[in-house]
């Protein structure tokens, strides 16, 4: 029973990938989550909006933290949100309809 259920659960899920292009911004984060929902509800699918949860002070290795010189740690320290930002987020996904769906990139999240 719980087996097809489960099966139930992701039938036909579209997943749709946010990951960290809300680039630290809640309120870009909170645009993406309403144009996606839209899009969703316009093409009548059951869809989650995924996030990427990440603790950057532990996700990035001291000796590089600060290194505006590598690309991806800018980009990560750049996309940092707090524990209540996710939840802001978290909260818009299920407020519009959405399933939300994260990657833990670490076990702090």
């Amino acid at each position: 029973m719980a087996g097809q259920k489960s099966r139930q659960y992701f039938e036909d899920l579209f997943v749709l990938e946010m990951a960290n292009n809300h680039w630290g911004s809640i309120e870009r984060g909170l645009k993406i989550i309403h144009d996606h929902a839209a899009i969703a509800r316009k093409n009548n699918v059951k869809a989650a909006i995924k996030l990427q949860f990440r603790d950057v002070d532990e996700f990035i290795h001291p000796n590089f933290k600060g290194n505006t010189d590598l690309r991806y740690v800018k980009k990560t320290e750049d996309t940092r949100l707090d524990r209540e930002g996710f939840s802001v987020m978290v909260e818009a996904i299920k407020a519009a309809g959405c399933i939300p769906m994260a990657t833990p990139f670490d076990e702090a999240r």
